[in-house]
């Protein structure tokens, strides 16, 4: 199991690597059109959900609410800003009552792979 826990961890440490490699050169071949903006975005998104990690040093048990919050507020501010400049109006009800369960899921997805394949360990505060 330890293997397959490896196997997976390795994959993902790769695609997030293969990331910054891809956007350039599809930028570079492609130019920057809709879907290469939306890709930009969530690239930036995904360095801020990275530096959220950081919380976790804090020496508090209000870290976890804590990053699930400021996860959620990166997302959200995300989301408007991008149908902001998609739209040049922003829906922030519509958005936020789609954004909630999506955010919810994945959160609940990330944090399950991350404790049982992303050899987190869980210290005790």
């Amino acid at each position: 199991m330890k293997n397959v826990n490896r196997a997976f961890h390795n994959m993902f440490i790769a695609v997030g690597f293969g990331t910054m490699v891809y956007v350039p050169m599809l930028l570079i071949d492609k130019g920057f059109n809709d879907t290469m903006q939306s890709v930009l975005t969530w690239v930036i998104a995904s360095v801020l959900y990275g530096l959220s990690f950081e919380l976790f040093r804090i020496k508090s048990k209000i870290k976890y609410p804590l990053h699930i919050a400021v996860c959620f507020i990166i997302t959200i501010a995300i989301r408007l800003i991008y149908s902001y400049v998609e739209n040049g109006t922003i829906n922030a009800l519509k958005t936020i009552a789609i954004t909630i369960p999506i955010f919810v899921v994945v959160y609940i997805a990330l944090f399950l792979f991350i404790k049982y394949i992303g050899n987190i360990k869980n210290k005790s505060d």
